[in-house]
């Protein structure tokens, strides 16, 4: 056994009992831990926090509502400024129409995507939510970041107590975090322009979330040339606030979910017509693979061991791959995905993830399939008919 391998051996067994390793530990773990032995011990942090096996799934529809975002950033695929002839905005009602489908299908949660808008007024952002509200009252709905929060409340001259406030009133159940995209961007650039962060206001934002009792789903991205430093800090930072806000009540965060940032974006059929994605291009050799995928969920689950879930991502990696990702460190299967007519089940298999199918994916693994809510308590225990 070499050096690192008795080093790496040495870190993870002081995760197993419990010790935070330091930040420069840790980066040294996401620079030299191999797969197997961070999936290993990954699944037994896992085993600790959820010991009967569940594996929770919500059935769900992702929306974009509109594909404009002012800074054009690099991070979101597919965007497009406002002058462009791609450019669209749904109105509320036609976001209710697109939801229509899926909550006849049973669907328990929305989750409305967009891009950072400075020139919509702010009653649209509550109307998307009311309208969704009042025409599916049992429906939760998941929005906005917390850089959309800042780049409301600078606009239209409020405070994020405030912003966040209104929606909640509106009927805003779930957050969505963002924090690492920005960081390679920023460096490169040397400029401030608002997009995932600055940190101070990030953290801002998820404790003013924890006071007015909005739950968040913490984002984990990678894939855009971040440095081991980067994502330790974004998994540390992450780990900071659970445990601040652990101590006035539940944790703000359910669920983290590593993802693929550079991956295409898996809306499908929530575009208008005539709109199709951009075709994917060729991959670049460091575009990140289903190993280092496994490597991040494995590190999320090992180093943020104060919230409960990590969800696996079978949107941007498939099912197989997401399936294997339930055996080293995830222990959620994520929402259906009503609107991806296409995923990839298997090869040279593509379909609807429906929930016969995560439950077949998550029995397949050894585990237990279980009906969850949108804020990730377990609902219903899934036995084999």
């Amino acid at each position: 056994m070499g050096h690192d391998d008795v080093e790496m051996a040495g870190l993870l067994q002081r995760l197993s009992e419990g010790l935070q390793l330091s930040p420069d530990e840790a980066i040294r773990l996401v620079e030299r831990a191999e797969l197997p032995v961070l999936g290993l011990a990954a699944r037994e942090a896992a085993r600790l926090q959820n010991p009967e096996g569940l594996v929770g799934f919500v059935v769900d529809q992702t929306i974009l509502y509109s594909n404009v975002c002012q800074p054009n950033c690099p991070f979101c695929n597919g965007t497009v400024t406002a002058d462009d002839p791609r450019a669209f905005t749904l109105t509320p009602e036609e976001v209710v129409e697109k939801a229509r489908p899926a909550v006849a299908a049973g669907a328990q949660q929305i989750i409305l995507q967009g891009g950072h808008r400075i020139d919509l007024p702010w009653e649209y952002y509550l109307d998307l939510i009311r309208s969704l509200k009042e025409a599916y009252p049992g429906i939760a709905v998941a929005a906005y970041s917390p850089t959309e929060i800042l780049v409301m409340a600078a606009s239209f001259g409020r405070s994020t107590r405030e912003v966040m406030t209104d929606l909640k009133e509106a009927g805003l159940d779930l957050l969505l975090s963002g924090g690492a995209e920005a960081l390679g961007w920023l460096r490169q650039k040397e400029n401030r322009i608002l997009l995932r962060g600055p940190w101070n206001d990030w953290f801002d934002v998820l404790h003013r979330a924890h006071d007015l009792g909005i739950p968040v789903i913490g984002m984990v991205p990678f894939g855009l040339g971040e440095t081991a430093r980067e994502r330790v800090g974004l998994l540390y930072r992450i780990r900071a606030v659970q445990f601040r806000t652990s101590r006035r009540g539940e944790g703000v965060f359910r669920a983290l979910v590593p993802y693929d940032a550079g991956a295409p974006p898996a809306l499908g059929e929530s575009l208008p017509a005539g709109l199709p994605w951009p075709e994917a291009g060729p991959a670049s050799p460091s575009d990140p693979t289903g190993y280092e995928y496994l490597r991040m969920v494995a590190l999320a689950r090992l180093l943020v061991d104060n919230v409960p879930r990590i969800q696996a991502s079978f949107l941007t990696q498939g099912a197989k791959v997401a399936q294997v990702a339930l055996a080293g460190g995830a222990d959620d299967f994520g929402g259906t995905q009503f609107q991806c007519a296409r995923v990839e089940l298997a090869a040279g298999r593509f379909g609807r993830m429906t929930p016969e199918e995560v439950q077949r994916l998550v029995r397949d693994a050894g585990l237990i399939p279980a009906r969850r809510s949108p804020t990730y308590a377990i609902l219903e225990r899934l036995e084999p008919q």
